[in-house]
This record gives C-alpha cells, sequence and structure tokens, in this order.
C-alpha cells in the first residue's frame, strides 16, 4: 500500500513561483512520447489494491491508487510531468497568475469551456468550496453540521479570501501569510454543487451518482468492490478526446498473480506494490511487453506508534532504528533492480531532487552495540533467553514485544519484515507479525493507531509543504490527520509554519531539511529507502509514460492508446 503525502516540486521556482514569474506559463501537460494512436480498444491497469472511497481530498481515502483513478476525472489545475517540472493545465484555467506579493493574491482565469458532465459550470464556486473544506476552519461545516476531515490544509488554512467575478470564471485567491507552494492548490477539484447536498466527508464513499460526475477526460462508469472500476471517455469534454474507449482498473493485491494476468492478455499495464528481481525477471520474460524501473518521490519507512508507553520514549525509537540493518535491507531488496539507491537520510526530499540532503547526523546509523546501551539507559534489562525486559510499565518482567504490520499478500514487505524481526532479536527485542488486507491497514489499522510498528511507502508529490499532515503535532487534528503516530514536537511546529510562509525556494528548502534534522534527532518515523517503481505495459499502446511524482503513470492517461 502507498499513501500519498497530501503534493513536491524541483525547478528553480517550484516552490516559490510568485518571487519567480508574476505569470506562470500557459501550457497544457501532455506527454512527451509521439505515438500515433487509433481511435478505441480498452487497456486494463492492474491496481495492488482497491479504494476505500472517491475524494482523495477525504483523509480517509487519501492512496495512491485513488489519485490515479481521480486524477482524470477531476480537475487538475497544475500537473507534474515526468520530469517534475510543473505545467498549468489549459483545459481548467487559461491563467494562473500572482497579482500581488502583499498581500500574495492569485488570479485564475477558468476556462470558458470548462464545464462538469451534468452541464453545470466549472466556476469560482468549486474554488470556495474547495478552500473552505480543506481550510481546517472550524467555522465551515459540512453536510448536517460535521467538521470536514481534508486530507491536508497546507495553503489553504493561509487563505484569507476566495471571491468570482466575471460570472464565476475569474477567481481571486487573496492569502492571509504568503504560501510558497499555491500551485499545489485547487487539484484534484471537488464538485461542488454536487458535495454541498451529499457531504464532502461521506458523499464520496460509495459509488453511485455523485462519484459519476465527471470534469475531465474521462467518467467512472461502474465499479464492482474487490473487482475493477472502469472509465469511460466523458461525452461532455471539450479538450482533446481521449483515445481509448475504456480504461479499467482492475484490482489485484497480489503481485505473484499480476505476470499470468499480463501473459494471458488480461492487464496490459502494471505497477506491483513494491518492485523485486523476481518479479521483473517473470514480466522481462513475457513478449511484447516493455519494462521500466525508475526512482521516484516515493519510499518505505517504519512508523512508531508513541501511544504505546515504550514507544514514546525517544531511546527505544532510537534503539530500534539502530538495530536496523537499513544497508542490508537496501542491497537485499533494491541492489538487484537499481545500483542508485542508498538508505534513505531524509523523509521530506528525495534523492532525485536537487534539495535533498543528508539531515539524519548520523542518527539511525547501524550499531547493535548502541542500540542495546539505549534500551539498557531507557530501563529495559537483558534476560537469560536474550530478550530484554522491562522494569516498568505493561510488560514490565517481561520479553519486550512489539508488533509490526503491513499489507498482506506483498512479498518484497514480507522479506522487509522477516529481515526486521531478525535484526530486532540480534538486539533484544522480540518481534511477532500481523499484516492485514491494505484495506484494513489504511482504513482501520492505520488511522485508529491500532499498531505498534507499521510498514508502508508514502508517496510524495511535487510539493514539501504537504508533508505537514504526517509530521506535525497530532493534537492538532484539523491540520494533522495524516500523523497517525501520536508524534508531536512544537519545534517542528514552528518550522512548518516559518516554511509555508517562506516565497524563496532556496530558503524554504533549508527550512524543511532543518524540519526534517529534528524529526531524526526524535526519530519520529524511520525512513528505509527510496522506492525503485517498476512499471510494465504492452507495447501495442502508445503514449504510456512513468511520472515518478504521485501522480504517476495514469497523468497523461488520455493519450494513450492502441498503436495505429
Amino acid at each position: 500500500m502507498r499513501r500519498l503525502a497530501a503534493l513536491v516540486l524541483t525547478t528553480a521556482c517550484a516552490i516559490g513561483a510568485a518571487a519567480c514569474s508574476s505569470s506562470s506559463a500557459t501550457s497544457t501537460p501532455s506527454t512527451s512520447a509521439t505515438s500515433s494512436v487509433k481511435s478505441g480498444g480498452t487497456l486494463t491497469y492492474a491496481l495492488d489494491e482497491d479504494v476505500d472511497g472517491f475524494n482523495v481530498n477525504y483523509a480517509n481515502d487519501d492512496e495512491e491508487v485513488l489519485r490515479e483513478i481521480i486524477e482524470n476525472v477531476w480537475p487538475q489545475v497544475f500537473v507534474p510531468t515526468p520530469n517534475l517540472k510543473l505545467e498549468l493545465n489549459t483545459n481548467y484555467v487559461t491563467s494562473a497568475t500572482v497579482t500581488s506579493t502583499s498581500p500574495q493574491t492569485v488570479v485564475y482565469q477558468i476556462n470558458p469551456k470548462a464545464t462538469w458532465s451534468d452541464g453545470v459550470p466549472i466556476t469560482a464556486a468549486d474554488f470556495i468550496y474547495n478552500w473552505e473544506a480543506q481550510s481546517g476552519n472550524p467555522k465551515y461545516k459540512d453536510v448536517g453540521g460535521a467538521v470536514y476531515l481534508p486530507t491536508n490544509t497546507a495553503g489553504y488554512d493561509q487563505i484569507k479570501s476566495v471571491t468570482g467575478s466575471h460570472g464565476g470564471k475569474t477567481v481571486t485567491v487573496v492569502f492571509s501569510k504568503p504560501f510558497g507552494d499555491w500551485q499545489v492548490l485547487f487539484s484534484d477539484l471537488v464538485p461542488a454543487h454536487i458535495a454541498e447536498k451529499v457531504g464532502f466527508n461521506n458523499g464520496f464513499q460509495t459509488f453511485g451518482a455523485s462519484v459519476k460526475v465527471s470534469g475531465g477526460p474521462y467518467e467512472i462508469q461502474s465499479y464492482t468492490q474487490g473487482e475493477d472500476l472502469v472509465e469511460v471517455p466523458n461525452p461532455t469534454w471539450w479538450g482533446k478526446k481521449p483515445s481509448l474507449s475504456k480504461v479499467v482498473f482492475r484490482f489485484i493485491l497480489d503481485d505473484s498473480q499480476i505476470p499470468a494476468a499480463i501473459e494471458n492478455g488480461e492487464v496490459q499495464l502494471a505497477e506491483p506494490a513494491l518492485a523485486s528481481l523476481s518479479f521483473k525477471d517473470v514480466v522481462d520474460s513475457i513478449p511484447n511487453t516493455t519494462t521500466q524501473v525508475i526512482a521516484g518521490l516515493e519510499f518505505q519507512h517504519i512508523d512508531f506508534n508513541q501511544a504505546n508507553p515504550y514507544l514514546a520514549l525517544s531511546d527505544v525509537r532510537h534503539a530500534i532504528a539502530d538495530g536496523t540493518n537499513r544497508a542490508e535491507l537496501v542491497q537485499r531488496i533494491v541492489a538487484p533492480l537499481t545500483s542508485s539507491i542508498a538508505p534513505l537520510e531524509n523523509r521530506i526530499w528525495m534523492p532525485i531532487q536537487p534539495q535533498y540532503e543528508n539531515t539524519s547526523g548520523s542518527y539511525g546509523d547501524y550499531s547493535t552495540t548502541e542500540a542495546k546501551s539505549l534500551l539498557e539507559a531507557a530501563g529495559f534489562k537483558l534476560g537469560s533467553d536474550g530478550y530484554f525486559q522491562p522494569d516498568f510499565g505493561p510488560e514490565k518482567g517481561k520479553d519486550f514485544t512489539l508488533t509490526i504490520s503491513t499489507t498482506s499478500g506483498v512479498a518484497v514487505r514480507s522479506e522487509i519484515e522477516q529481515l526486521f524481526q531478525a535484526d530486532m532479536k540480534a538486539i533484544g527485542i522480540k518481534i511477532v507479525i500481523q499484516n492485514y488486507s491494505a484495506n484494513t491497514l489504511f482504513g482501520t489499522v492505520g488511522p485508529k493507531g491500532e499498531f505498534d510498528l507499521i510498514e508502508f511507502a508514502w508517496v510524495q508529490t511535487p510539493f514539501a509543504s504537504s508533508s505537514l499532515s504526517i509530521y506535525c503535532s497530532y493534537t492538532d487534528a484539523s491540520m494533522c490527520g495524516e500523523n497517525w503516530d501520536h508524534y508531536s514536537d512544537p519545534q517542528v511546529d514552528t518550522l512548518y509554519s516559518e516554511a509555508l510562509t517562506t516565497i524563496n525556494p532556496t530558503a524554504a528548502a533549508r527550512l524543511y531539511n532543518d524540519i526534517d534534522a529534528l524529526l531524526w534527532k526524535d526519530m519520529a518515523t524511520l525512513p528505509l529507502f527510496e522506492q525503485p517503481d517498476l512499471y510494465t505495459w504492452s507495447t501495442s499502446y502508445g503514449n504510456v509514460e512513468p511520472n515518478p511524482s504521485s501522480y504517476n503513470i495514469t497523468w497523461n492517461a488520455a493519450d494513450w492508446g492502441l498503436k495505429a
């Protein structure tokens, strides 16, 4: 399972576009591939999990697979291309201009043709609703008076006003505080006229008429839980018409079943949950397929639930980190695929980004001796059976035991757990493996804190501000809903407040790296490695192009087609 780190740019002006230019480039993102394709045909894409709901902006639906589905259904104002350059999608907004820096003001001109599939124009009303629902401001209420539960409030909570003019086709956004990552806002635009009736939190949780309303090149035709979701061209789409007659997202939760599905022609495109050499060897042997392995904005990590009285202790978290042989994990799991990836030393920036620095300060360096010393300092005594026993708390006098959980059916994640289990045995911690389906792990176990340790991948997008909801103090439920670990550090909160209002991209990058240095000091989570993404697809199809950001391979699905 891969969770979205609600959006991370690498252009010089990515974070502080307002400081670089008063006007954004006006281009429609499109594939750099130029295959000639014909009309008609179906492409089936294997996804590694089912969806929890259909509103990717709602905290409980924040899944990478849902973004891949919804990004061609709901409007995307800015789109990161495969080289991580950000482009304005002029299908929706013909221009986005920073007209003032004091106060920061952005004016959007909505494409006059932009209309929801039910005939309602896309207007400032949609921008206003999306701002209010994701602002974290308790004065704005969902249907029935409920508090909105957005994935991330970063940037939206810094907006003072959103107003419309010229028949609602001009949108003026005024910020109360500068926001360097302003281009992240107003993507995956929720249809306001629908959400106002059915609700932001609950209105898109089951498939029905509300989910079928589209503002993109495709619309969702059908959904069968546990089986597939089907998209077809939106007949009211005003932009370039998709070539394919149908895109089927088929849910195959066990990576080992994918190669056979490709060979049998049941699936034409796939990305396993976690790439392995054995998977690559098998798909490489299938005729008429192509495979690419790329480094992306995605990383594997282990979370510590600090509601556990032992994991609440910094020394215990550091002991676990020091006792984890991350280099061996990379050597065993990643090196057979690529030699360019090393243990990850930053949570906010990935090595493929120029802002990346080793901020670890040697925290997390492998040392069983140091790990054991830290456990002793925390009040643990080594028993005759080789396991430490705490002299306090619910496990007093017993072998110190923790449970680790991840998604079932993913061989590589199982291998990570087994290697981790062996590492922990070597330092005197007993690990019990308890895995769940992706829907249970990320629908219940994670959000409700029903775990000790949890291993999965965060998928970054090109904006560092989107990491806010993961690492800011869990006590702020309106902003920090993805902080499942009960982690809290007021210094981190202060630095985020400063970074989010810093326009200069170099200064902002420095602040985000300072945040990550504190996260290492606290050992808030343990980064493992940047994940290599593997994509394999049938050579019968053109314009399929992997994207290392969270927009993933479906970023240009409207350009896909059977080769002419």
